[in-house]
């Protein structure tokens, strides 16, 4: 894959990885933007649900602190 190739997916979606693992509540919401394994796709055609992505980065913030 070339450069553009990969730009112009890019310009279709926003991605986040990895996912988080600990909330189940969670997991259930994120669910419909799961995209391979361990990855959130949101179509940039679409409302970006940016409360939703707030949490995802806090959880995964928790997670890693628990870690430490």
């Amino acid at each position: 894959m070339s450069a553009s190739d990969a730009s112009a997916r890019w310009a279709h979606h926003i991605s986040v990885y990895p996912v988080p693992r600990g909330d189940e509540s969670l997991n259930a919401e994120v669910e419909q933007y799961l995209s391979g394994k361990g990855t959130l796709k949101f179509l940039l055609a679409k409302p970006i649900p940016y409360g939703l992505i707030a949490r995802v980065a806090a959880q995964l913030a928790a997670e890693k602190k628990a870690e430490h």
